[in-house]
C-alpha cells in the first residue's frame, strides 16, 4: 500500500492538472477580436450566411446588408438560430466554435467545426495561416423568450477563446428577438423603373482588341493572386488568364486608369447596374461561379460587402455572363479599379479567356447585346461603339455682287462708312472641352492613389484592396 501511495498522489495530481489545463471557460476568458489579434496573433473570420432553422438569411443581398436593414436583430419565433462561414489562424490548432448569449460564459463544441474544402485551405495557406476550418454554429432557442444578444466564439488548443469579428470590423453577433418585436419593419422594396424609360443603348465597352489600347500593360496590369500568367492572344483578341491548380485565383482591373485615358469609359454606377463579361474557358472539370469585388468613389476597398457572385456556363463555347452589379446597393458613384475572381478554385491548368467588359443600364439590353455579339463577333461591338460624326460646318455662301448705285450731289457731307469686309475662312466649329485638369474638368481625376489593405475576402481569402480616386462627372 505504502508503495502504491505515490503512484496514486502523481496520478491524482495529473488529472486534477488536466481538469485546470481544460475547466469550461467562463465569459472573462474571452478575448475581445482586437485584444487578440494587437497580441500578435491573426485570426481571419469570414460569415456567408446568418441560420434561421436552417434557413440562409441575407444570403442574396449579404448578411452585412441585412444587418444593415434590420438594425442586426434576426427576429423569431424559430426553433434553432446561428451563422455560418469560415475561419483561419497562425495561432495553434482550432478544437472547436461556439456561441455566447448576453454576454454569458461561451458554449463551445467540436462539432460546429465541418468539412473545409480546397479552395479554403488554399486561402488560408495563401495567407500564412497553417489552421483553418469552415464552421455550422446552430442551436436551440425554441424555449428562449424575449430579445437576447448573441456572440460568436473559436476555441484554440491552448485553451484561448476569442469573440469573432469579420474582416470588415463587423462583430459576428447579432440581437434575436424571440417574438420578432423588435425587428425594424422590412424596407420598402425599391419599385422597378418602367422599361419603356430604359437607356437600352451600351454604356462604356472594354473591348479587348488591342493589347495596350487602355494603359501602359494593359487593363489587366494591377496584382493577381494564384493566376501563372495573364497574356494577350492578337489573334483571337482577348486577354488570357492562365491559372493552373489554383485555390483562390484572381486578378484587379485596372478601370480607373483605363478612364484616365478615355472618359467614355468612365461607368456612372448610379445608370449602368449590369456588367457583361464575354468570356470562353475550359468548363469541364472547373468551378462555373465566379466573383466579381468592385469598388468606387463612394465605396473605396476590396472587401466581402462589396461582392456580387455570376455564374457561367459550362461549355467550351463563347459565351457572356451578366454580373447584377445594381444588386448591391453599394454600387453608386463612379466605378475605380475593381477584382476579378474568374472561378473559386482551378484543378489542373485552365486557360480563361476575357474578351470584353460591357454596362448596360438593364438585362434585356445586355441580353440583346450579348446574343448579337455571339452571332456577328465584333461588328455588334464595332456597331455598338460608333459614334455620330458631327455635321460639317456649312461654308457661308458669299453674297451676288450688286452695282454700286450713282453718286448724286448732295447738299452736305454723308459720312463714309467702312463696308464689311468677306471672307473665304468657314465659321469657327466647336473646340473639344479640356479636360486636362480643373476643377470643371469632367471625367476622372488624374491622381491615382494605390493603398493596400490586408481583409479577407469571398471563399477565396484575404486580398489587397486598391483604393482609387475618382471625380465625379460635373453635372
Amino acid at each position: 500500500m505504502k508503495r502504491l501511495l505515490p503512484f496514486i498522489l502523481v496520478v491524482a495530481m495529473v488529472l486534477s492538472m488536466a481538469g485546470i489545463a481544460y475547466a469550461a471557460p467562463s465569459a472573462d476568458d474571452v478575448l475581445e477580436f482586437e485584444d487578440f489579434t494587437s497580441g500578435g496573433g491573426r485570426l481571419i473570420v469570414l460569415w456567408d450566411r446568418i441560420l434561421r432553422d436552417d434557413e440562409a438569411i441575407g444570403a442574396s443581398g449579404g448578411v452585412e446588408t441585412y444587418l444593415e436593414d434590420y438594425e442586426s436583430v434576426l427576429g423569431g419565433p424559430a426553433e434553432k438560430i446561428g451563422i455560418s462561414g469560415w475561419l483561419a489562424s497562425d495561432y495553434g490548432e482550432i478544437t472547436s466554435l461556439g456561441y455566447m448569449i448576453d454576454g454569458g460564459a461561451p458554449v463551445l463544441d467540436p462539432a460546429y467545426m465541418v468539412t473545409t474544402d480546397d479552395a479554403v485551405k488554399a486561402a488560408a495557406q495563401a495567407q500564412m495561416c497553417d489552421y483553418v476550418t469552415r464552421y455550422y454554429i446552430q442551436f436551440d432557442v425554441a424555449s428562449v423568450t424575449g430579445d437576447h444578444i448573441i456572440d460568436f466564439v473559436v476555441q484554440f488548443e491552448d485553451g484561448t477563446v476569442v469573440k469573432l469579428t469579420t474582416n470588415t470590423g463587423l462583430p459576428v453577433s447579432y440581437e434575436y428577438s424571440a417574438d420578432g418585436s423588435k425587428v425594424p419593419a422590412t424596407p420598402e422594396p425599391t419599385t422597378e423603373p418602367d422599361p419603356s424609360t430604359f437607356d437600352n443603348a451600351p454604356g462604356p465597352i472594354f473591348r479587348f482588341d488591342e493589347e495596350e489600347k487602355y494603359v501602359a500593360g494593359g487593363i489587366f496590369g494591377g496584382m493577381t493572386n494564384m493566376i501563372d500568367s495573364i497574356t494577350f492572344d492578337d489573334e483571337k483578341k482577348c486577354y488570357i488568364i492562365t491559372m493552373t491548380d489554383a485555390g483562390d485565383p484572381w486578378a484587379v482591373i485596372m478601370f480607373n486608369s483605363a478612364a484616365l485615358e478615355d472618359e467614355d469609359l468612365l461607368v456612372d454606377a448610379d445608370k449602368y447596374k449590369i456588367m457583361q463579361i464575354g468570356i470562353r474557358y475550359d468548363a469541364e472539370t472547373q468551378f462555373t461561379r465566379g466573383n466579381f469585388y468592385f469598388q468606387t468613389d463612394v465605396n473605396a476597398g476590396f472587401d466581402e460587402p462589396k461582392d456580387v457572385t455570376f455564374d457561367a456556363k459550362a461549355t467550351k463555347d463563347l459565351q457572356y455572363v451578366n454580373v447584377n452589379l445594381g444588386a448591391n446597393k453599394k454600387w453608386t458613384g463612379y466605378m475605380a479599379d475593381c477584382r476579378l475572381d474568374p472561378m473559386g478554385s482551378v484543378k489542373g491548368t485552365c486557360e480563361y479567356e476575357v474578351y470584353y467588359f460591357a454596362f448596360f443600364t438593364n438585362v434585356a439590353a445586355a441580353n440583346e447585346f450579348g446574343e448579337k455579339w455571339l452571332a456577328e463577333g465584333d461588328s455588334a461591338i464595332s456597331a455598338a461603339t460608333e459614334k455620330p460624326t458631327k455635321e460639317p460646318t456649312a461654308k457661308p455662301t458669299e453674297a451676288p455682287a450688286t452695282e454700286a448705285p450713282a453718286v448724286t450731289p448732295a447738299p452736305t457731307d454723308v459720312p463714309a462708312t467702312d463696308a464689311a469686309s468677306a471672307t473665304d475662312a468657314p465659321a469657327a466649329t466647336d473646340k473639344p472641352g479640356d479636360n486636362s485638369g480643373g476643377n470643371d474638368a469632367k471625367g476622372p481625376n488624374t491622381g491615382l492613389i494605390i493603398g493596400i489593405a490586408a481583409g479577407a475576402c469571398a471563399l477565396a481569402a484575404v486580398v489587397a484592396g486598391v483604393i482609387v480616386g475618382v471625380s465625379k462627372k460635373k453635372k
